[in-house]
């Protein structure tokens, strides 16, 4: 039912929020490479002496041996350690010189020392930001950070994204969001968790109440204590997240562009039906600014909270990409100072982030590839007995769920390409060499920790390794875990590199020599497995699941075949558009070419953005959570194309897949510089035969 009357389409265009000014060019150039290379500096610090420590080396080799004292004095810049000054003479003849050498090295050395002013700048400038990022004085946050993990290099780390709601006149703030994001250097991978607000929970010490309510109540510490409880997760950062402060960030960049499924429209009259955030925004994809992408990261007044949690993912996935577009890798500098005044990243009390963590973390951010993004949703939930209006969830959903998020399914795409559209030409299939439950593996400990090879051997067998099992403690401390290998059994090597994998991206894998087993055999029990595994300090007792792909059973297409269905439609917005279109001949079944909630307006909407020509149609088989649509472009390289999860050819057309673990969310192709594509309903409601079926029976609209 229509609510409100909006004005037709694209009228009252909105105005363009003013962009702060970036710093100037070359200034933050310097400022980036002195800062990455006082960074670089000063991660060189020596660790921590040991009574042995194993460390290997790039090129292989291996040392055991005190970790080494940096001699007083001996860094740059005066002190008492250095060499004393030396004379140098010469017996020949003094020669004429040019000027212009000199001239050169004149210049060079100023250069030099105005770098070294500029990377003490730098630094100081990135340590000063990085700590008005990552201290904060308000005292419930401080409380907060006490029951927050402390982060393991090269190992995952999960924060706490809350959006705090605090609306004039009133006293107590809401919790508008609660999103776990998990960052995996191991897998190359960023999963997302967002939790209904109105599912109701044990809030710890206050029973059981809607989630959104443990905010309301004890502010970040209990609604840390509340996730925690819920999920069972370690969580290493939180991250309030004030409105106003997303709205400055999204403005900074520039805007967001995002898929939107359908219309958005609400005018604030003052009125108690309408009385929620305005909004005005047209269907189809497009660049979206800051009030904007707030309004529709939180509408939620004609849809549930489940399809707002699946906006407000879209928009962390898509604006990932901006960041990506805009630079991240080559400006981390910058969009650190951009953060500084916008955001908190707060850590453990006991070690809080520095600015080398931060970098580093976006440098990894920079390297995910933009399929290895997955959103994961709770969305096996009902209605709430006991709270009319909220929702439940069993113990074993949330379980599921939570380990879908902590297990990304980066896998299965090409695996299900190859099932559903056609093999990948490309594609070599190796075959394996080894039996992961028939190959024997024992696990030492290294790293001093009680019951770390007797944990890390059970990990090992929940991932496959049937035969996996504790041998006791290494006389040798190692900093990183190794695993040998016997080189002389055949697929040892290769099943070494996938225990490595495992434990990241700090693994060793190395030969089981002589000297090795010699070492290992220390303690007096003999090597008897082709593979040794010897825990070091950096284990975490986490480790990675093994690269599987997850198959779903392959259905039968519910689908309506129509080669002329619309056909008039698409005729007059090609006619508009001003370049080819095609049109779909086989529609998911239940579908009609209308927009949900504004069905008095055309499905279609022929479009302007950022200068590009584009046409999008509205399909809606469900008035809320089946929405679905087809994008059309003038436009070869819009950024939601990048890193396709899997493609494949068919009938002349190469076909861009998008996966969001197993589920398909977009199909698309390029042609004669224009890009069209298939968007699944925001939560992925279309089956992935629908999708398919649809994607495959696309043609050229006639004349």
């Amino acid at each position: 039912m229509e609510t409100q009357t909006p004005p037709p389409d694209d009228a009252a265009p909105q105005p363009t929020p003013v962009e702060p000014p970036a710093p100037a060019g070359d200034v933050a150039d310097a400022v980036d490479e002195a800062v990455l290379a006082a960074t670089a500096a000063k991660s060189a610090v020596a660790l921590p002496a040991a009574p042995t420590m194993k460390v290997h080396r790039a090129d292989g080799t291996s040392v055991t041996a005190p970790a080494p004292t940096p001699l007083a004095g001996s860094a740059g810049g005066g002190g008492g350690g250095g060499r004393p000054s030396m004379n140098l003479y010469s017996s020949e003849p003094a020669k004429r010189r040019r000027r212009w050498p000199w001239l050169v090295g004149g210049i060079g050395a100023l250069v030099v020392v105005v770098a070294l002013g500029v990377a003490g700048y730098g630094y100081w400038y990135v340590q000063d930001t990085v700590t008005a990022m990552t201290h904060t004085s308000n005292k419930k946050q401080q409380e907060a950070q006490d029951g927050l993990a402390i982060a393991t290099a090269n190992q995952p780390i999960t924060a706490l994204i809350i959006g705090e709601d605090h609306r004039p006149g009133e006293s107590v703030s809401r919790s508008d969001t609660m999103m776990l994001v998990r960052l995996d250097p191991r897998t190359k991978s960023i999963s997302m968790l967002s939790f209904p607000r109105d599912l109701v929970v044990n809030v710890p010490g206050y029973g059981r109440r809607p989630i959104n309510e443990a905010y309301e109540i004890g502010e970040e510490p209990l609604a840390l204590a509340t996730v925690k409880q819920l999920t069972g997760v370690q969580i290493n950062y939180l991250i309030p997240v004030d409105f106003k402060a997303f709205t400055r960030i999204v403005a900074t960049f520039g805007g967001v562009w995002l898929p939107i499924d359908r219309r958005y429209y609400n005018d604030n009259d003052g009125t108690a039906a309408h009385n929620y955030m305005s909004i005005n925004l047209q269907p189809g994809y497009q660049l979206v600014r800051g009030t904007d992408a707030l309004a529709f990261a939180r509408f939620r007044h004609m849809d549930s909270d489940l399809i707002r949690m699946a906006r407000q993912q879209t928009f962390v996935r898509e604006f990932k990409k901006r960041v990506d577009h805009w630079g991240l890798a080559e400006r981390l500098i910058e969009l650190i100072s951009i953060l500084r005044d916008n955001i908190k990243i707060l850590g453990s009390n006991k070690k809080p982030a520095d600015a080398k963590t931060l970098l580093e973390y976006g440098q990894l951010l920079a390297s995910i590839p933009r399929g290895n993004v997955q959103q994961v949703r709770l969305d096996d939930i009902s209605s709430s007995q006991q709270y009319p209006g909220k929702l439940e969830a069993t113990p074993q959903a949330v379980q599921t769920v939570v380990d879908e998020f902590l297990n990304p399914d980066t896998s299965s795409a090409n695996a299900i390409a190859s099932r559903d559209i056609a093999k990948d030409p490309k594609a070599t299939v190796k075959k394996p060499t080894y039996d992961p439950a028939k190959f024997g593996v024992e696990v030492r400990n290294g790293n001093g920790t009680p019951a770390a090879a007797a944990d890390a051997s059970w990990q090992l067998v929940e991932n496959g390794w049937k035969m996996a099992h504790s041998a006791g403690d290494s006389m040798t401390q190692y900093l990183h875990t190794t695993v040998y290998y016997d080189g002389s059994v055949v697929g040892a090597k290769d099943a070494a590199t996938a225990i490595g994998e495992s434990f990241g991206t700090d693994t060793d894998v190395a030969s089981l020599d002589a000297a090795a087993k010699a070492e290992v055999q220390q303690n007096g029990v003999n090597v008897k497995d082709p593979i040794v595994v010897v825990i070091g300090k950096t284990y975490t007792g986490d480790l990675a699941p093994p690269k599987v792909a997850v198959l779903p059973p392959k259905e039968e297409a519910q689908i309506n075949r129509d080669p002329t269905r619309d056909i008039v439609m698409w005729r007059q917005a090609q006619r508009k558009a001003g370049f080819p279109l095609w049109m779909p001949t086989v529609v998911y079944a239940g579908a009609e070419t209308r927009d949900p909630q504004f069905s008095s307006q055309p499905p279609y909407r022929v479009y302007k953005t950022d200068g590009h020509k584009a046409v999008y149609v509205t399909y809606a088989a469900d008035a809320y959570d089946q929405v679905f649509g087809v994008q059309a472009m003038h436009w070869d390289n819009p950024p939601i194309l990048d890193g396709p999860s899997a493609t494949r050819a068919y009938k002349g057309r190469t076909l861009l897949l998008y996966f969001n673990g197993a589920s398909l969310q977009r199909v698309a192709w390029k042609e004669d510089g224009n890009s069209y594509w298939l968007e699944n309903s925001l939560t992925g409601r279309i089956p992935n035969s629908a999708m398919i079926a649809m994607a495959k029976s696309f043609k050229l609209v006639t004349r």
